[in-house]
Parts: structure tokens; C-alpha cells; sequence
């Protein structure tokens, strides 16, 4: 029994509890490889996961942390399902990560991280599908992120500077394949890239989060998603997103905070492709997004503040394709920035999203859709390509009631 107590006693005496977490991992080689192959199966799952920096922390109490991780060389994350019939669902998920670090905390936290991604660096994830007669249902997803932050809050005040730099080439690609086959009821295809991510959450107990961020990214970014079948599901949808650098704070009953600088160098690209047979009644949607520098506050119940200068030298393009014989109707739609920033707030009582944004361009930003079908009842095209886009909006859920 005493060992057992001198064993759990604490490690620190004072108030706060230190987190010091250090990572290096140069000429990294991580390859994470998954297939499986079936003639007949009711499910099938293949999941691959590949980091060469992963750090998570879930505390209750508050805690003061920091965090150095740094990463060069490859991270390559692949999954693979072949089958000819798959009687339910099918599940495809890749992704790669050169740093990573999460956070739960449940009472406030103090945090400092940084994310270093060396230049000359790669970081892929691919994720596909074949199919050879049918599957009912399916989820083809690769996603990959240089530098790539994750923060949830559920209650008290979180603090957090956070440094992401970013020299690494980013792709992300899903894909399905079913020339001869068809889809089933729903098929769902991914290609999320991102130089540097940065997830920010709040909820339950008022949690106020307040942010300074400085993200830099010099690598391509490269996102695609693609289906190539004899037949579609009943809805389907295609979606590749690429960004830069990337933003992103939900919060709930508590002030929302962002502020510091975004600076793009590196070329994002975003490809989304729908190449199908007949598709009789069925509603299929294309869609590709590529950003620069993306942030985005949604606060709920509360102040939100954004205060970010942005800077994009890299081109941006974004590109979605439809092909296809007779069908049902298709969404095809391809939306592009230089940079974009979005505070939103939804509130009973009287708040305020406010800020301080400059944004800069000084690139090419293009946006591309195409589509075709012999016979059909809807075919609904939409580009957008914009330099720079700031939007403040409060909103009052009970207006007009």
C-alpha cells in the first residue's frame, strides 16, 4: 500500500502542472500501407494513419503547456479496398500528418506550440475504392497536413500561441473506381490537404478561447477527389479542399478570440472529378475549394473577435468536372481565394463580432467548372474566384418570430 501511494503521488507541488513535450524526427520515412481484397463482403473497413510528431494531452484540471515539434522527410499514408460486391458499407480512410498535437482540456489551459516542417519535406495520404459489381454504401476519405493543431475546450479560459511553418509538399488523394459497377444508395469521396491546420473548439461550461496564431506555409498543397463509375450512388458527393494555411475556431457561450498573421507562399490546388454512366435519378454534387489563408470564428452566445493580416503569393486554383450520360441532376461547383476570413456570430442577447483584418494578394486565383450529361433533369454549374474576402455577421436565432 505505501508503495502504491508514493508511486501516485504528485509530481509538482505548486499550482500549475507543466507539460514540456519535445519532438525531432529528421529524414523521417513513415509508410503506413493498408489493403484488403474481397469477392463478396456485407462490410469492409481499411484505415491507415501515418505521423512522424504526435503529442495528445486530455487534462481535467488547468494546465500550463508547451510543445516543440519538428519533422523532415516523408510521411506517406495509404488504404486500399478491392472488391466485387460489398452488401453494405465500405470504408476507406487515409491520412498523414508530419506534426500533430491534440489537446482536451476541461478547465483552461495556458498552452504554447509550435510545428516546424522542414522544406523539402512530403507529407500524402491516398485513400481508394474498387469496385468491381456493386457496394451499397461507401466513405472514400485522405486527408494530410504538414503541421496540423487540434484544440477542444469545455470549459474556463484557454490561452493559446500557436507557431506552425510549413516548407513540406502536402497531397491528399481519394478515389473511386467502378467503371463496370454501381454505388448503391450513398458514396461519399474526400481530398482534405492542408500546409498548416489549426482546430479550435468550445463547449458546454462557457469556455472563452483566445488565440494568437502565426502560420507560414511555402510547400504546394494539392487536394483531389475523384470517381470513375458505370453507375453512381443514389446522392453522391465529391470534395476536394486545399488550404494553405487554415483556422478554424467553433465555440460555444464563451468569447472567441483569433489574432496574428497568415502568410501563403506555396501554390494550393484543388481538383474534383465525376466521370459516371447512366445515373438515372440520381443527385450527385462536385465540388473543389482551394484557399490561400482561411480563418473562421462561429460563436455561439457570445463576443467574437478576429484580428488577422493575411498575405498570399502562392496560386490558388480550384477545378470541378462533371461527365456523364443520362441521368438525374448534378451540382458541379468550384470556389477559389486568395484569402478569406468569416466571424460569425449566433445570439439571443446583443453581441458583437468585431475585428482588425488586412489581407494582401499578390497572386493568381482561378476557379474552373465543367460538365456535361446527353440527357438528365438538372445540371447546376457555379465558379467563384475571389482575392480577398473578409465577412462579420451577427445573427439573432428568433428574428422575425
Amino acid at each position: 500500500m505505501s508503495a502504491a501511494t508514493i508511486t501516485c503521488a504528485p509530481i509538482f507541488a505548486d499550482d500549475t502542472t507543466e507539460i514540456l513535450n519535445g519532438q525531432v524526427n529528421l529524414d523521417a520515412a513513415i509508410t503506413v500501407v493498408t489493403e484488403g481484397e474481397t469477392d463478396q463482403a456485407n462490410s469492409v473497413s481499411q484505415s491507415a494513419i501515418g505521423a512522424a510528431n504526435a503529442l495528445t494531452v486530455d487534462v481535467v484540471e488547468r494546465h500550463d503547456i508547451q510543445s516543440d515539434q519538428t519533422f523532415s522527410g516523408s510521411v506517406d499514408a495509404r488504404a486500399e479496398t478491392r472488391a466485387t460486391i460489398i452488401d453494405g458499407a465500405a470504408i476507406t480512410t487515409a491520412s498523414a500528418m508530419g506534426n500533430s498535437a491534440s489537446v482536451i482540456n476541461d478547465n483552461g489551459m495556458d498552452a504554447q506550440i509550435n510545428q516546424t516542417a522542414l522544406d523539402g519535406s512530403t507529407v500524402s495520404a491516398t485513400a481508394r475504392l474498387e469496385v468491381g459489381s456493386y457496394a451499397i454504401s461507401s466513405i472514400t476519405s485522405a486527408t494530410a497536413s504538414a503541421n496540423a493543431f487540434q484544440g477542444t475546450s469545455y470549459g474556463s479560459d484557454t490561452n493559446l500561441a500557436l507557431r506552425q511553418d510549413s516548407g513540406a509538399d502536402v497531397s491528399a488523394d481519394g478515389y473511386v473506381l467502378a467503371p463496370d459497377g454501381g454505388l448503391g444508395y450513398a458514396a461519399n469521396v474526400l481530398g482534405a490537404a492542408n500546409g498548416n491546420s489549426a482546430q479550435l473548439e468550445g463547449y458546454y461550461n462557457s469556455p472563452s478561447q483566445v488565440v494568437d496564431v502565426d502560420q507560414d506555409n511555402r510547400g504546394a498543397v494539392t487536394a483531389r477527389a475523384r470517381t470513375d463509375a458505370g453507375g453512381t450512388a443514389r446522392t453522391q458527393t465529391v470534395v476536394s479542399s486545399a488550404n494553405g494555411n487554415s483556422v478554424w475556431m467553433q465555440n460555444e457561450n464563451g468569447y472567441a478570440h483569433i489574432q496574428g498573421e497568415q502568410d501563403n507562399d506555396g501554390a494550393v490546388t484543388a481538383e474534383s472529378e465525376i466521370l459516371v454512366g447512366n445515373f438515372d435519378a440520381d443527385v450527385l454534387s462536385v465540388s473543389a475549394e482551394g484557399v490561400g489563408n482561411s480563418a473562421i470564428i462561429s460563436n455561439i452566445g457570445a463576443d467574437a473577435f478576429m484580428g488577422l493580416d493575411q498575405t498570399n503569393n502562392g496560386a490558388v486554383i480550384a477545378r470541378a468536372n462533371l461527365g456523364g450520360d443520362a441521368g438525374g441532376s448534378a451540382l458541379v461547383s468550384a470556389t477559389a481565394f486568395g484569402n478569406a476570413a468569416t466571424t460569425y456570430v449566433c445570439s439571443e442577447c446583443p453581441v458583437t463580432a468585431w475585428g482588425n483584418t488586412n489581407q494582401t494578394n499578390n497572386a493568381a486565383v482561378s476557379s474552373f467548372v465543367t460538365g456535361s450529361m446527353n440527357t438528365g433533369g438538372i445540371l447546376s454549374g457555379a465558379a467563384t474566384a475571389i482575392g480577398n474576402s473578409a465577412t462579420y455577421q451577427t445573427v439573432n436565432p428568433h428574428a422575425g418570430n
